[in-house]
């Protein structure tokens, strides 16, 4: 029986290599088995002729000409209950997808990069030191209960997206064993909603009022990405993106059109509604001028914001630096901090400010606008409360606090 990290590197085996078999035939058979499978049920196209001493090969049949023989995967190699299935040893990794649609669906290295690191830092380790990684366990030991319970540990500790993308990718391996006979059913699928990681208005703070300024005060040379990141509501990964051909500091605007990569390159958004205009404050447009005024990288092509060398930020780098700002400037709040929690902030202003949802979302690159009320909805309930709460005190004190009669 295969632990849950073998069935894990195997299913991103199988995803490319579609001829992978259970962890349990080893590598040779596993290539003998795929050339049977590939010339036919006999051996004959490759065996001597009987009779034939000259070893000449007999002439193919009439018929459609057989598919190529799948080339073995090297990551498949046994050991006992244990498999060495490291993606990163595999001499095909490239084109090893994180799922079995990586090949129809976006890039499939970059997916299958994004698995790996997955399984790597949620499956293979725990959230919580004290706990065993939910990988190390056997088949037969991945067991409601336990599911439910590193789920809820992943809730508590990680991010509320980044617990929930660790529970999408353990779904997809148990579906994976399912399929392959290796599991009799999936433990995830039998939880229940309220055992499942879920994102709330409350896990996400927002630095409001005199904690943004305060935050900014002990920013450090950090200072402009973070001010910029607060009042343009751009993704890091967005903001890292620009150069200053992005920018149009006459028209006060922003074209994001492609974010920097974990590599720190250029790569394309996510979706088409990513690209749009931003709208730039004044008071922004100020920032980002003295910023390329005092920059030694000022062509069009250059990233606005970059290291001394001129080079792409990485944005863990830039992560850490927002935490580290954070216990500086002494904030505490009762739900989460992260870079994400600026863009939050930027939004809950424009919803204050009675902005209509629409422009909200296309300001944020939102698919739709169903994306931001379902975000944003408590934002927008409070806003709408507290415009009709000062109406409703204002008359009531215009007829019971009005000028006395003479």
């Amino acid at each position: 029986m295969p632990d849950l990290k073998a069935t894990a590197s195997t299913r991103c085996c199988s995803a490319a290599h579609a001829g992978c078999a259970s962890p349990s035939v080893s590598t040779s058979a596993l290539t003998a088995t795929r050339a049977n499978r590939s010339l036919g049920s006999t051996s004959s196209a490759t065996a001597t002729r009987p009779g034939d001493r000259s070893g000449r090969q007999p002439r193919a049949a009439p018929g459609p000409t057989p598919e190529p023989s799948a080339p073995s995967c090297s990551r498949v190699c046994t050991s006992g209950e244990r498999v060495d299935a490291r993606p990163s040893r595999c001499p095909r990794s490239h084109s090893c997808g994180s799922n079995e649609r990586a090949g129809r669906r976006g890039n499939g290295r970059t997916r299958r990069a994004r698995y790996d690191r997955i399984v790597r830092l949620h499956i293979d380790a725990s959230a919580d030191a004290s706990t065993r990684p939910i990988g190390s366990c056997k088949l037969r030991e991945l067991t409601m209960d336990r599911v439910a319970a590193w789920s809820q540990t992943n809730e508590r500790a990680l991010a509320p997206t980044t617990a929930s993308i660790a529970l999408i990718t353990l779904n997809q391996v148990c579906r994976f064993a399912v399929r392959r006979g290796w599991l009799a059913d999936n433990p995830v699928a039998k939880l229940e909603p309220g055992e499942k990681p879920h994102w709330t208005p409350k896990r996400v703070a927002i630095l409001e009022g005199d904690e943004l300024a305060r935050f900014l005060a002990h920013a450090g040379p950090h200072r402009p990405l973070f001010e910029f990141l607060a009042y343009t509501g751009l993704l890091i990964g967005e903001a890292l993106g620009l150069t200053w051909a992005d920018i149009d500091l006459d028209a006060g605007l922003i074209r994001g059109h492609r974010q920097l990569s974990r590599k720190r390159e250029h790569a394309p958004l996510e979706t088409d509604a990513g690209r749009r205009e931003v709208v730039l404050a004044p008071a922004v447009a100020k920032l980002l001028r003295e910023g390329w005024l005092a920059s030694s990288f000022k062509a069009p092509h250059h990233l606005v914001f970059c290291s001394a060398l001129g080079r792409g930020l990485d944005y863990r780098v830039v992560g850490k630096a927002f935490r580290a700002t954070v216990i500086r400037s002494g904030i505490t709040a009762t739900g989460r901090l992260s870079l994400h929690s600026l863009r939050h902030g930027f939004a809950s202003l424009l919803i204050a400010k009675g902005l209509n949802v629409v422009f909200v979302s296309r300001q944020l690159g939102h698919a739709n606008p169903t994306v931001t009320l379902s975000t944003y909805a408590h934002l927008f309930e409070r806003a709408d409360h507290a415009q009709a709460a000062s109406e409703a005190l204002e008359a009531s004190y215009a007829a019971t606090a009005g000028p006395a009669a003479p």
